[in-house]
């Protein structure tokens, strides 16, 4: 049995990583949960893997649960169903590990190592920890203070649309109304 160390690092300014050691036979919702263990992460909050290239380009969605965004016709792979040595293409395979879909934190995960496993250890484990980890829920005064981010467009809410009633036009800056000749000229 093949055992793949991974460097994990949160998409935060803290710049925290941990190195986590996983099986080649675990699943990805085992390696789901090692992960936020080690950031001390306690919700169950849906979370998926993409399977990525060199540049971080998301692949392949294998997600918590199936929320019916597959393609017509296709069954999505789950986290509990595939083993994270079904998705390892090459030495410095990369993953991008995306947890809490409203507060949206990304880790990078890339593998940097693989060895013989040690019968004598318990996998997944975390054999590297750098770094404090943001609390869980610090983003929460993110979307308090930002209302933007309640809504898709960033404008769908009603108190931040502005509504003229007299602008028939469509001119951004409110034409000869606007009284910008007079004040500026």
């Amino acid at each position: 049995m093949s055992i793949y160390r991974f460097r994990v690092l949160i998409d935060h300014s803290s710049e925290a990583f941990r190195d986590i050691e996983i099986a080649s036979e675990q699943t990805f919702l085992e390696f789901h949960t090692a992960i936020k263990e080690a950031f001390g992460f306690k919700g169950n909050e849906m979370a998926c893997f993409y399977v990525s290239d060199a540049e971080w380009n998301k692949g392949i969605e294998i997600p918590l649960a199936d929320m019916g965004f597959a393609e017509e016709g296709k069954v999505p792979l789950l986290m509990h169903e595939v083993e994270v040595g079904d998705h390892i293409r090459d030495p410095d395979q990369r993953f991008v590990f995306a947890y809490d879909f409203l507060h949206l934190w990304m880790f990078l995960v890339e593998r940097i190592g693989t060895m013989e496993a040690d019968e004598s250890v318990t996998y997944p484990r975390v054999v590297m920890a750098m770094g404090k980890a943001p609390d869980e829920r610090s983003k929460d005064n993110d979307l308090d203070e930002d209302p933007s981010l309640y809504s898709e467009a960033g404008h769908d809410d009603e108190r931040f649309t502005q509504d003229d009633p007299d602008d028939d036009d469509d001119d951004p800056y409110g034409g000869e109304d606007a009284g910008y000749e007079e004040e500026y000229h």
